[in-house]
């Protein structure tokens, strides 16, 4: 009887455990195989001896190539989409948006106080889907506060931030999604140029390295990307461990009586289902691998997801056990692209985590539709249907 055929790992849904199944089936198959992708093919790594190596080859497999093509048009040109020590100078200039005396007083308090409002807006009705009403809300709410942005809705960062991410899917609307973004950040931008403020914007505007400074565009670039890259992430982190809560009455359980298990769920979580199942990447010249030639142009896949449950580095790796030592997870990658934004979401899981099972007693599954995580790259739950008991 032959196999049964590769899902597209770019356009199939591949639900909760049908693409984790279909990642061991890629692994069984070799250390490089080529899967359908979006109606092509790319060469799937999902052992994490080559993912994490891979991730460290900035020579062969440079992140830079596959973000200039993806969202650099629209989005602008930043550290995501250089290499070498370009990567580095800018990497350092926006080192303020992730270290600076504003970072650390907002993160004394700032995120429960956001995290408590937006959950202020839902919580008498005993029931939200909280994919659309908490994950959505939360990360780019905190994200424009600790920046220092001028009031927006909520639902215009989250739909630029997504819409810059569909580049490729609609040139249009990412398009549009830019010049709003622009429209919106001009005016602070020459505000704070001219009298900075103890802000994380202001920061950015001002910090020097070698006697260099962002200017203008490159400023609202990085704060495209943040939203893009870091919040979006964090919207699908989210929703993600809301699925492991309310499809998992022992680790629901566990969360409400200890609360000091909270970060051991909150890196299981990141590692049994992490937002980003596989990162693309362009080999921009001929190379080999384990023995197989690359050709130059060739699109990658490197699989978080597969890596994270490799069964030479994880025992069990299928099953979600928040007491196994936290070793080899690479959600944020690897190498000189590693997430600089890797301890804010941490932050963010974990309070959001606490306000949530401080704030809605009784919290439970009310609908399972939607509630298991879809796509590869960017995974997560369509909805999460809960419901509480209303004070």
């Amino acid at each position: 009887m032959p196999p049964d055929p590769l899902p597209d790992f770019g356009s199939d849904r591949l639900p909760g455990e049908s693409f984790h199944r279909a990642c061991a089936t890629v692994r069984e198959m070799g250390r490089v195989v080529e899967v359908p992708f979006h109606g092509g093919s790319a060469l799937f790594l999902t052992h994490n001896e080559d993912v994490v190596g891979a991730f460290r080859d900035n020579e062969r497999f440079p992140a830079g190539a596959h973000y200039e093509i993806v969202v650099e048009p629209v989005q602008g040109r930043t550290f995501e989409s250089m290499d070498g020590d370009e990567h580095n100078l800018y990497r350092r200039l926006a080192q303020p948006a992730f270290r600076s005396r504003a970072i650390e007083r907002f993160d004394a308090g700032g995120l429960a106080a956001v995290a408590n409002e937006v959950v202020d807006a839902f919580i008498g009705r005993g029931r939200a889907d909280l994919m659309a009403e908490f994950c959505a809300v939360f990360p780019f709410r905190v994200l424009r506060r600790k920046l220092g942005l001028p009031p927006a809705s909520d639902e215009s960062l989250r739909r630029w931030s997504f819409d810059l991410l569909g580049f490729m899917r609609d040139p249009e609307a990412a398009r549009t999604a830019r010049d709003e973004f622009d429209e919106h950040l001009g005016p602070v931008i020459g505000e704070r140029r001219r009298q900075p403020t103890d802000d994380v914007l202001s920061a950015m505007l001002h910090h020097e390295v070698d006697g260099r400074r962002l200017d203008d565009e490159e400023v609202v670039a990085h704060i495209r990307m943040f939203f893009a890259a870091g919040a979006a992430t964090t919207y699908h982190a989210l929703g993600n461990l809301l699925y492991v809560l309310l499809t998992r009455e022992p680790v629901l359980v566990a969360a409400f009586d200890d609360p000091q298990r909270r970060p051991a769920i909150i890196e299981e979580l990141l590692r049994w289902e992490p937002p980003l199942g596989a990162l693309p990447r362009i080999a921009t010249r001929d190379a080999e691998w384990q023995g197989i030639g690359i050709p130059a142009g060739s699109l990658l896949l490197f699989g978080i997801a597969a890596a994270n449950r490799d069964p030479t580095v994880h025992d069990h790796p299928d099953e979600f056990d928040p007491d196994r030592d936290p070793v080899g997870l690479i959600s944020f990658g690897s190498g000189p692209h590693f997430c600089p934004g890797s301890h804010l979401a941490r932050r963010e899981l974990l309070t959001g985590l606490d306000v949530l099972l401080e704030r809605l007693p009784g919290l439970r599954l009310d609908d399972p539709i939607g509630i298991e995580p879809v796509s590869t790259t960017l995974r997560a739950p369509e909805a999460v249907h809960a419901a509480w008991n209303p004070a």
